[in-house]
Formats: C-alpha cells, structure tokens, sequence
C-alpha cells in the first residue's frame, strides 16, 4: 500500500515513534506525504537558548508561517545581559504571530519587551493553556491575555513600577483561569470575577485586604503562596473567615519574630488559627511546618515546638514528626 493511503494517524504514530529529530528529518524527504507528516512533529514543540543554534528556529518560524502552525509549545530563554537586536525580537514577534494553535507558551527573555506579544486583533489563540513569561502587568500582556479564552495557567514577572496604574482587563477575559502567578498588586485585578483556585505571589506583600480580594475569586481557593511584612496571626484568622476552603499554605513573613518565638501563646494561637480551617491540609507559615493526617482527620502529623532559648541553630530542633 502506497504511504499516501495510509491513515494520517498511522503515519503520526510511526513518525513519533522514532527516537531521534534527525530520523525525522531523514524521512521527510523520502516523500511529500512524509513531509508534511514528518514536519509537524518536528515543529510542535520548540525550545530556544540563548547562545545555541536554536535560537535560529525563531526566524524560520517568522519567515515560514505554514511551519509555524504546527508549533503547540514554544519556549525561549534569552540572557538580558547578552543583547540581541531588534530584528530578532521583530522576527519573534512575527513567529509568535504564526502560532494560532499555540498550547504552552513561555518567553524568558528581557523583560522590557513585552511588546513581542501579538497585538494585532484579527489574531486569537483559542487553544493556549498555559502561559509564563517575565514581563510586568502592562498594556501588550493585558491585550495579548484578551485573546487567550482558554487559558488555565498563568505567570507574570515582577511588577517594574508597583506606583504605575494597572491596564484595563475585561471581565469577559479570562473566563477559565485557574492557576495565577505573579505579584499581589496584579493578583487582586485578576483573581476577582475568576475561576481562580492556585495563587503564588512572589512579590508584594499580602494584607487582610489583600486576602478580602482574592476571596473573590469564583471559585475554592485551595493554595497560596505569599509573603506579609505583618504578624502572621490577623492574616490566618482572616483567611480563616475568607478562604476556608483552603488545602495548602505557604505564608512567609519579613516581620521581625525573634521575640515572638519564645511565647508559647504564639505558637499555640497559631496552632489554634490554622486548625479553624477544616480543609487544611499543609500549612508553612514563616517557617513553621504544620501538616496533617488527612486519613485520621484533623490529626496533626507535624507540628512545631516551641524552640529553647540556646545557641542551637539546627532547624530541625523547632519540629517533631
């Protein structure tokens, strides 16, 4: 039987099969069925480096729109300090604009160019899921995040000025999101209205207010990772109130606590706080590791002691199993 009779899957499936992308290579030149077969598994997942020859693909990519198609994840990793010039990042804007079934995208490069992000609105990008770069929360992602409906996971970089106002983001975005990552100005203009249930905020500090906010979301927040420049106390009995639906905390904390490490009401308030929350399962809060029995209920196989006033600096002296 002629390979152009073959069902399309079959030939997916023995193309895939091969172990090395030079195989791939080798077979599309056998025959046109091939060809086609053979390069779109070879653009479907694309990973570029600074200072290697993959960083070429994205100019292939921006010039060759019928292979850009074919890409599903497309990561790139570009060291700031090694400046690469603006027809680079004009050919990555092209490719990025060449990818309309994109699934995963990640751009690791300088975060001052954001504007590589498709802005053009007769763009869309239906079937992006998951979405990580390093820019701050401006106009180009805010425009480029209106195109993406059905995206599930995403990760901003640090904010560059936390006293510039955020861009305008429409309810109607964003309609599926369930993961964000980013600081806690931007997390309260995304989280609210949204399905919202994993929230990592690696800069900013978080308040009561904060935590007001983010229980806005749509649906059960169940992790959070933060950092308060406050007591830990007001904020676990607020998230108590607010989030009670919560599994998993992370909760660091830039207030001075030496003093506070010596009471045993700290510690026993803290226990109290946490225990109020019913779904909690793990809990660090400013280094603190609480973790329960989730077999045997509300049993705690893990939780902190109060630590001897000594020149003991073993961590593992503050926790019994």
């Amino acid at each position: 039987m002629a390979f152009n009779r073959l069902p399309i899957e079959l030939l997916d499936t023995i193309c895939d099969s091969l172990d090395h992308r030079r195989d791939l290579v080798a077979l599309s030149t056998t025959n046109s069925t091939l060809y086609h077969v053979a390069h779109r598994l070879l653009y479907k997942h694309i990973s570029a480096f600074q200072n290697t020859p993959s960083l070429k693909v994205t100019t292939l990519l921006a010039h060759r729109p019928d292979l850009a198609r074919h890409v599903r994840s497309f990561a790139i990793v570009l060291d700031p300090a090694n400046e690469q010039p603006t027809s680079y990042f004009n050919s990555l804007a092209t490719a990025l604009h060449n990818m309309p079934d994109i699934e995963s995208l990640k751009l690791t490069i300088d975060p001052a160019m954001s504007w590589v992000l498709p802005h053009a609105s007769s763009v869309r990008y239906p079937r992006l899921r998951d979405f990580t770069c390093v820019f701050s929360f401006d106009h180009h992602v805010a425009q480029f995040l209106g195109k993406t409906g059905a995206l599930v996971h995403l990760e901003l970089g640090h904010d560059l000025n936390s006293q510039t106002p955020l861009p305008e983001l429409l309810p109607a975005w964003l309609p599926n999101l369930e993961s964000f990552a980013g600081s806690s100005q931007v997390a309260q203009a995304i989280v609210p209205g949204r399905p919202v249930s994993s929230i990592s905020m690696h800069s900013g500090d978080l308040t009561e207010g904060v935590v007001q906010e983010l229980a806005k979301s749509t649906a059960a927040i169940l992790f959070l990772d933060a950092t308060t420049a406050s007591l830990p106390l007001p904020l676990l009995e607020a998230m108590a109130s607010a989030i009670p639906e919560l599994q998993e905390l992370r909760l660091a904390t830039t207030y001075n606590l030496w003093d506070e490490w010596f009471k045993t009401p700290f510690i026993k308030n803290i226990k109290s706080a946490l225990i109020s929350m019913d779904n909690l399962q793990t809990a660090e809060v400013s280094g603190m590791l609480w973790r329960w029995l989730t077999k045997d209920g509300r049993v705690l196989a893990n939780e902190p002691q109060v630590p001897t006033d000594n020149l003991d600096d073993d961590d593992s002296s503050y926790f019994h199993a």
